[in-house]
């Protein structure tokens, strides 16, 4: 089972590369999440579990990043697997351009962040897009766009 997740992953990264990496303006996007959605996806609770791929499938993505980076399966507990656009934010669930390997501390500083930004957008304080691209660019200087609006920690 975990050889035929293997040879998925694999596929869809020679998949990706043939159809082309996303330029700084395509970013990893759920097309389903657009302005005028949001009262129906990523403002609407418990949306993102909807769309949240399976631990099969992400736990195959994390080895694979893992392994490229030289290290065993051993490493598996010492990353985080995180969308780097997080599903809260209207990012692609399945894109492996959008997942990054964290360590526990940066993913909960991240997930602060995350947090803030979708409760900003979700109450017309910022932009869906903006949110998306200064997450995209730096997820910890993305931070200062909830400056006055919620308390996170600095990052």
């Amino acid at each position: 089972m975990f050889r035929i997740i293997r040879l998925f992953f694999l596929g869809g990264l020679l998949l990706s590369f043939l159809l082309g990496a996303s330029s700084a303006q395509e970013l990893p996007l759920n097309a389903s999440v657009r302005k005028e959605t949001l009262s129906q996806t990523i403002c609407m609770r418990g949306y993102t579990r909807t769309i949240r791929p399976p631990a099969t499938i992400t736990n195959t993505i994390k080895y694979e990043m893992l392994r490229k980076k030289g290290y065993t399966i051993s490493a598996m507990h010492d990353f985080i697997l995180d969308h780097k656009i997080p599903l809260s934010l209207g990012g692609a669930p399945n894109n492996l351009e959008n997942f990054m390997l964290q360590s526990e501390e940066e993913s909960k500083g991240k997930d602060r962040v995350e947090l803030c930004l979708s409760k900003s957008v979700c109450a017309g304080r910022l932009s869906l897009d903006e949110a998306q691209k200064e997450i995209w660019r730096d997820w910890r200087q993305a931070a200062r766009l909830c400056s006055g609006f919620f308390v996170i920690d600095d990052y």
